[in-house]
């Protein structure tokens, strides 16, 4: 059973512009710092709630020679995230405090970030509990970042994605929108308007990720998805979460990732994000890893 969407992990070109937009403009704790496990060159930021709850993390791979992006064929659009009810003029007056342009639409509010991926804060009749509000910044916790309410698909294979959508992970479909069991989040396909190949970049998000309860659980995506033949491209464990790693029929990536046992597995609550955390098989490492990363200043 998919509960809620996980996490969603894309690409930046530099790592100390993302940590001043999202930790320092949108609030959002940094909960992890770490390593693309297979490209330790790579560092790997997690943005999320004060206890960096799945469903509320934004990740991100530093890349320094990234160049821009193209979307054309198929790609993941914008994220939306959930605000309180009558929090956008605050968010408006915020993003202009910073000298970042928005766009408002009806009940959202548009803006992007250093590498141009895409945001829209949408108001919701939420509110983030006081134990998961960030300490760190000067945004109230009736005004933060709740958490991620929606992603949207533009695919080139358009009937099979939303098949894959709901046959395989069993959301909710209703019209061109699926939902996850809690009904909290959803994923909104597009058809693509395009033929061209799109080309990775700067703010590209490389996959989306939906939480499943258990190992166990996962196990079950696992043999299912050879049973109904998709295409299995990792089953792994990160030791934060293990994760199952499935191109859909439009050739994005889309992970499976358990709930646990989560980022305090190696840093308390209150040191989530202040240390660079390797897992136990690159610890050894550290100190050459270490000097290939840029800092973040």
């Amino acid at each position: 059973m998919i509960n809620q969407l996980h996490h969603i992990s894309a690409f930046t070109k530099n790592a100390t512009e993302n940590y001043d937009f999202y930790a320092t403009v949108l609030g959002l704790r940094l909960v992890k710092n770490t390593v693309n496990q297979e490209n330790t060159t790579m560092r790997h930021l997690f943005y999320g709630d004060y206890e960096g709850t799945p469903g509320t993390l934004l990740t991100f791979f530093e890349i320094p020679k990234l160049g821009h992006r193209v979307d054309k064929k198929s790609y993941f659009s914008t994220v939306s995230l959930a605000v309180p009810s009558h929090s956008l003029d605050y968010w408006q007056r915020r993003f202009a405090d910073f000298n970042i342009s928005t766009t408002l639409k009806k009940h959202e509010l548009l803006v992007e970030d250093n590498d141009g991926f895409k945001i829209a804060l949408v108001e919701m009749e939420e509110q983030i509990a006081p134990h998961k509000a960030t300490k760190h910044t000067s945004i109230p916790a009736n005004k933060q970042i709740i958490r991620i309410a929606k992603v949207s698909i533009v695919a080139d294979q358009f009937k099979e994605t939303q098949r894959f959508l709901s046959d395989y992970l069993s959301l909710k479909q209703e019209n061109d929108t699926f939902f996850t069991e809690q009904h909290l989040d959803q994923t909104t396909v597009l058809a693509s308007q395009s033929k061209d190949q799109t080309r990775f970049g700067r703010g590209t998000i490389d996959h989306i990720a939906y939480g499943v309860d258990s190992n166990d659980e996962l196990e079950g995506f696992y043999q299912q998805a050879f049973t109904d033949q998709w295409t299995v491209e990792e089953y792994v464990d990160r030791g934060y979460f293990k994760s199952l790693y499935i191109k859909e029929p439009s050739g994005l990536r889309i992970e499976l990732a358990t709930l646990s046992p989560g980022f305090q597995l190696d840093e308390s609550l209150e040191e989530l994000g202040t240390h660079l955390a390797l897992p136990p098989f690159l610890e050894k490492n550290r100190t050459a890893i270490e000097a290939q990363l840029e800092e973040i200043k």
